[in-house]
């Protein structure tokens, strides 16, 4: 069973009926839809396309809605590419005009204000380098100082301005709105700086009814973001290392540090980190992956990420089926080198600070000295699985939720597998879901032991209780849930009392 998720972005090779069920047959847990490229009607009917496919192979995939927020980025050019050469000039200005390998508009009225003669500008990736040599009423005058292959709406970095501009454009707000109405698990939220601009959009989505169950994923792009990382993970379900623009932001040589140490602190904040951006770049145009891409991803792995992220190669590539079961195979065989202690990887520690924590640790603790064979883990929001997976536990985790918003947004979460389940249950009723999931999903046989959390003693009750179970009904030698809790008042609870999905 692979604990690392995988992220999938549909495009032109990928969004039909049947290139989306490939996706999900090769080990897709999740799509994302770049709101950067497509059409609204585009965008609404590869939603739809989605929605109707439901289940495939016993997994329900979340889907990511990511918004192209405050990017600057030039605009239509005549043809699809042009080359611009070492030591040409080329102008970029504000009158929207189609461009060329001369010029180029810029979707930044306040451009010529923004930079001054000598200031570097970069182009893409990162590839294409321009100085600016003069400025004008509404233009920016550039000389080439490293060319490369130009395409219409490619990002423009000015590393020396400060620009404030809003987390939502114009744009954005509307691909919000679309986003909602089609039921998407996951906003992502481009170019964020700081916790304010996460809280920002959580006000805006108040008062939509179907907001409620809507998760944010924070895109770490900016260096500045890097400085309040503990106010957005705080503000957020979740973080994105986007290596490709953050690549740019920070030098290059401390690229992988700065990716350990985010998806470090998203899993001391029990939060799913996500890394991204030319993971298997090379399989845009080729079947296997580079040597060097297939180290990347196996770092990523031993790093912590919960999940890695396709994009060109899913979206546009040659190969996207090929692209997503490599991740899987990378994935699989890293994880199996760390639970045999072949390779280590980073150790996880906590210091609990709230109960439901406690609890977390709790059961990871109890599932390895109990051999369990699985940790399964009744929940309403998702956050006790979060708990109990950022702790990395080698026991499967199961999540048992009525909520199919919840079971969808655990698809980006390491290492658990959500199951539908009724939310009002006895204890009694409680164990015999988890030893029909735990059967399902690990093979559970008579006697295998499995780690129970539960709100205890009424449903509502925040995760409080841990026990152990046998499979079958055979209890384990440890106290088991039918058993009052010391202190508790008699009538209080007990196997006919509802426990149900911890409200965690």
């Amino acid at each position: 069973m692979r604990r690392t998720k995988i992220l999938a972005t549909l495009g032109p090779a990928s969004w039909d009926a049947a290139g989306i069920s490939r996706l999900v047959d090769a080990g897709a847990d999740a799509f994302r839809l770049n709101f950067s490229h497509g059409t609204d009607e585009e965008h609404r009917a590869l939603l739809r396309r989605v929605h109707a496919l439901g289940h495939r192979g016993g997994r329900e995939p979340a889907i990511v809605a990511d918004l192209q927020g405050p990017k600057i980025r030039i605009g239509d050019l005549r043809e699809p590419q042009y080359r611009l050469t070492d030591g040409s000039m080329w102008v970029l200005d504000t009158l929207g005009a189609v461009g060329d390998d001369h010029r180029a508009s810029v979707s930044l009225p306040d451009l010529p204000h923004a930079a001054r003669p000598g200031d570097p500008l970069l182009v893409g990736d990162g590839t294409i380098e321009l100085v600016v040599e003069s400025v004008e009423k509404e233009a920016l005058v550039t000389r080439v100082v490293h060319g490369g292959v130009l395409s219409p709406h490619a990002g423009l970095f000015l590393p020396r301005a400060r620009l404030r501009t809003e987390i939502l454009g114009p744009k954005d707000r509307a691909d919000l709105a679309l986003a909602l109405e089609e039921g998407v698990d996951f906003l992502a939220l481009s170019f964020v700086r700081d916790a304010q601009d996460v809280l920002g959009v959580r006000r805006r989505l108040r008062g939509r009814p179907e907001s409620s169950a809507v998760g944010l994923i924070a895109k770490i792009e900016r260096a500045e973001a890097l400085h309040n990382i503990e106010g957005i993970l705080a503000a957020s379900d979740g973080i994105m290392v986007a290596r490709g623009d953050l690549g740019i932001e920070v030098p290059l040589e401390r690229l992988a540090t700065e990716q350990k140490r985010l998806v470090a602190q998203a899993n001391a904040a029990g939060k799913f980190a996500i890394v991204a951006t030319q993971m298997l770049l090379s399989m845009v145009s080729s079947p296997r992956p580079s040597r060097a891409e297939a180290t990347d991803v196996a770092n990523a792995v031993l790093d912590g990420a919960d999940a890695l992220m396709l994009s060109e190669e899913s979206a546009v590539g040659h190969f996207p089926v090929e692209a997503v079961a490599w991740l899987d195979r990378i994935a699989r065989a890293t994880e199996v080198a760390m639970a045999s202690g072949e390779v280590r990887a980073r150790a996880l520690t906590f210091a609990p600070s709230r109960l439901e924590e406690s609890v977390a640790e709790s059961a990871v603790r109890l599932a390895s000295d109990a051999r369990a064979a699985a940790i399964v883990t009744p929940t309403h929001s998702g956050r006790t699985a979060r708990l109990i997976a950022c702790r990395r536990p080698a026991t499967p985790i199961l999540a048992l939720t009525s909520q199919r918003a919840t079971r969808r947004q655990l698809a980006l979460v390491w290492g658990v597998t959500s199951l539908d389940c009724p939310s009002h249950q006895s204890l009694l009723e409680l164990r015999r879901s988890a030893q029909t999931a735990a059967r399902k999903v690990v093979g559970a046989r008579r006697g295998d032991r499995l780690v129970l959390t539960a709100g205890y003693p009424i449903e509502g009750r925040p995760t409080n209780l841990v026990t152990v179970m046998e499979v079958d009904g055979v209890r384990a030698p440890r106290r088991g849930p039918e058993e009052r809790p010391r202190g508790a008042r008699r009538g209080s609870g007990g196997p006919g009392q509802a426990a149900g999905a911890a409200r965690a």
